[in-house]
């Protein structure tokens, strides 16, 4: 059953302590032991004084009206004869968070206090579960949200509270009522932390001192002090600062309380002490820290650690062009930053997970790392959030938001670019298969919203265009990314269908009825009727034209591209198609330079300003009086920790690294030369798998090296050649 500290939750409003739960027992036997819990919040479980959780923030983060996850851990050997101690630590996590009503969170059917259910088995019998004989105490955390931050008093602390047997200041729990939703055990991969980081700059501003950790990520605050009782300290964190200290415009809403942005808060009680929050994490770059004196401000005083899903990376690369070797380490921080359980948008404003990032970033996250049991569970909860008419939120989990704006067939994409890309690197039919009645109920949905055209137009489009004021300020139709977006999707669906044994003549069919609609009504005279880059590309690359059709707008394309001074006019769902579009017409030196030059817009100009991840969108700043401010005018500060133009990292490995991953143990190596890259190495390695590929360009020869384990590996160079497994080795001339 499930048991809580009481019926009223935590507000802004109304802080309300996070619950300690206790229970004393004595155990006589040895027999295998192991304890299952069931969250609906967060939780930390501790047994005779030790932490048991195998994850940061465990269970997840999902809508408890859809599915509830629980852990399980063995204890074997860990039991005492008698009065062994069993703590249970909750947190507020999904099932009550504060979003300043954005995203209906704070008005959720589901808002509660967070709740658990418990079981211990030994020998295979339930010995107890959470009931009334669990005691519930105040916490020392006054107030804990995973966006607006935690705060502590030190002074509420129990003296070995994890491991005494005093029940004091302890009562009787509160039997609540269940979840609605599917109770799952949690497979996705644990949140873990990684080492910690010490300032590498400390500067006064007037309300106290900027640490500055050196590059963009997300993690926790590690506080270590010595301290009299009663001293507050305040802890801002932010991605830029201002000429007063930190800046949270980019990691805020207008309508945002700005004391509950990432803002964590700690009560010191007298002497040497150490604080880390159980429940919230911060994306940040600044860390700012009020109330403490200048002998206090020293860089033992505040580290950092990164936090992120044990995604392993599995791919290394690295070239003679550090443009490209910089834009690789950022891609790949912002990737980590933003995965915990499941790819967020940004790790510091949002939190959320919105579809059309994970579906743009697919690919270059897989290429990378090693992410199929977080992905998977995540799509669990993706058809858990779909509607019965077919239709898809933009943010997932959600409370309810993301259906009448913020979705739309770029975003909901996720549901068959995910599958596409896990079965396209891992080979595992299931992946398929599970998501494979979902992904058709969205088919039937999207043909009922087919318009008198017959043609699809509904929710979000190419968002984050360079050269607009706003994310939504794009130039192709909505018609026309939806349509070219259903029509890859309808591709993509299909091929993965064939491939497990599943029918795809309905899903063919759907795609060539859209692509003769598109044509009827966008084609005309042999010309795209939409002169923009991503209509171009898109088209392109879709095979949308005939091949009359194709070369003239390719040169309508490279025509657009020259008009705009040879730098890219795209957004999100347009620029992989632009990238891939150029480079398999053979103009990857023009590519190369739109990703590498260093005027704006491109990735090449935002390394010069100093970025460290990726940002949301390209803008021009500059400073005035200590404020950034946009050149454009435009007051919103957009973030600068979003993966979603993270694209460019499987462009990189595809054509400078050669690295071309067609299934889970076939590669392509197609050797392309790019000016400005004379030297690549690059090495990869999946389930027991393993291909290293370097090349190096001197004057008129080329000299490739290949090792491969495990994997077919074919070279593309005046033919096709199937390599042996170990080395090889190969020398061109260069024409």
């Amino acid at each position: 059953m499930y048991i809580a500290k009481g019926k009223e939750y935590n507000t802004i409003e109304r802080h309300v302590n996070a619950p300690l739960f206790k229970r004393i027992f004595d155990c006589k036997t040895n027999e295998k032991s192991t304890i299952k819990i069931t969250v609906v919040g967060l939780y930390r479980l501790f047994l005779n004084g030790k932490e048991l959780n195998k994850s940061l923030f465990a269970p997840y983060l999902s809508n408890p009206d859809e599915i509830v996850f629980y852990d399980e851990y063995d204890v074997s050997g860990q039991l005492k004869q008698k009065n062994n101690v069993l703590c249970v630590l909750l947190g507020n996590g999904f099932v009550n968070s504060n979003d300043f009503n954005i995203w209906q969170n704070e008005t959720a059917s589901y808002r509660s206090a967070p709740k658990f259910d418990l079981q211990l088995k030994i020998g295979g019998e339930t010995v107890f579960e959470s009931d009334e004989e669990f005691l519930v105490t105040d916490s020392p955390i006054t107030f804990d949200d995973f966006r607006c931050g935690e705060r502590y008093d030190a002074n509420r602390e129990i003296e070995n509270v994890f491991e005494s047997t005093s029940l004091e200041n302890f009562r009787k729990s509160l039997i609540v009522t269940p979840p609605k939703g599917e109770i799952i055990k949690n497979e996705a991969q644990p949140v873990v932390a990684a080492d910690e980081r010490t300032a590498a700059a400390i500067t006064k501003t007037e309300k106290g001192y900027i640490y500055d950790f050196g590059v963009n990520d997300t993690g926790i605050p590690c506080l270590e002090i010595n301290a009299q009782k009663g001293q507050k300290i305040d802890l801002y964190f932010a991605e830029t600062v201002g000429g007063n200290g930190v800046d949270v415009r980019s990691i805020s809403f207008a309508q945002s309380n700005p004391e509950y942005v990432q803002h964590d808060v700690y009560i010191c009680k007298n002497g040497l002490q150490k604080y880390k929050p159980s429940f919230t994490w911060h994306g940040c770059r600044y860390a700012e820290v009020r109330g403490i004196s200048a002998e206090q401000a020293t860089k033992a005083l505040l580290r950092f650690i990164p936090v992120h899903s044990a995604i392993g990376k599995i791919c290394r690369f690295q070239c003679d062009n550090e443009t490209i070797n910089k834009l690789v380490e950022i891609t790949l921080r912002s990737d980590k930053s933003n995965f915990i359980f499941y790819p967020y948008d940004c790790p510091h404003r949002e939190k959320n997970g919105w579809t059309a990032d994970a579906a743009i970033s697919a690919e270059q996250m897989l290429y990378t790392f090693d992410a199929y049991e977080s992905l998977r569970q995540w799509l669990l909860c993706i058809r858990k959030a779909q509607r019965k008419d077919g239709a898809l939120p933009g943010i997932i989990p959600t409370a309810g938001w993301g259906f009448t704006f913020g979705n739309g067939p770029a975003w909901d994409s996720v549901l068959i670019e995910l599958p596409y890309q896990l079965y396209r690197f891992y080979g595992k039919s299931e992946i398929v298969t599970e998501n494979a009645a979902a992904i058709e109920k969205y088919f039937k949905y999207i043909e009922i919203k087919f318009n008198a055209d017959g043609l699809v137009e509904i929710g979000l489009g190419d968002w984050c265009q360079t050269y607009t004021h706003a994310e939504g300020d794009y130039e192709t139709p909505v018609e026309v990314t939806d349509s070219l977006t259903m029509i890859s999707l309808a591709g993509k669906t299909a091929e993965m269908f064939e491939k497990v044994g599943l029918k795809a003549e309905k899903i063919k069919n759907f795609g060539k009825v859209l692509r003769e609609n598109f044509r009827k009504k966008y084609v005309v005279d042999e010309s795209l009727t939409v002169q923009t880059q991503t209509a171009l590309a898109m088209c392109l690359q879709l095979n949308i034209f005939t091949a009359k059709e194709e070369k003239k707008a390719y040169a309508q394309l490279l025509e657009n591209i020259r008009r705009q001074g040879n730098h890219f006019r795209v957004g999100v769902i347009g620029y992989r198609y632009l990238f891939e579009t150029l480079a398999k017409h053979g103009d990857q030196n023009l590519c190369f330079h739109l990703i590498a030059q260093n005027s704006f817009p491109s990735y090449g100009y935002i390394l010069g300003q100093g970025a460290t991840t990726l940002w949301e969108s390209f803008e021009e700043y500059e400073r005035k009086e200590g404020e950034l401010q946009r050149k454009d005018g435009v007051k919103r500060i957009p973030s600068f920790n979003h993966h979603f133009w993270g694209g460019v990292l499987a462009w990189i490995y595809r054509y400078i690294g050669w690295l071309d991953i067609k299934s889970e143990d076939t590669i392509e190596i197609s050797p392309t030369m790019i000016e400005g890259v004379n030297r690549a190495e690059i090495e990869y390695s999946r389930n027991g798998k393993s291909v290293a590929i370097s090349w190096r360009r001197t004057n008129e020869k080329l000299q490739l090296k290949v090792n491969s384990l495990g994997f077919k590996c074919i070279l593309k160079h005046g033919g096709k050649t199937i390599l042996p497994n170990g080395d090889s080795r190969f020398e061109f001339t260069i024409k």
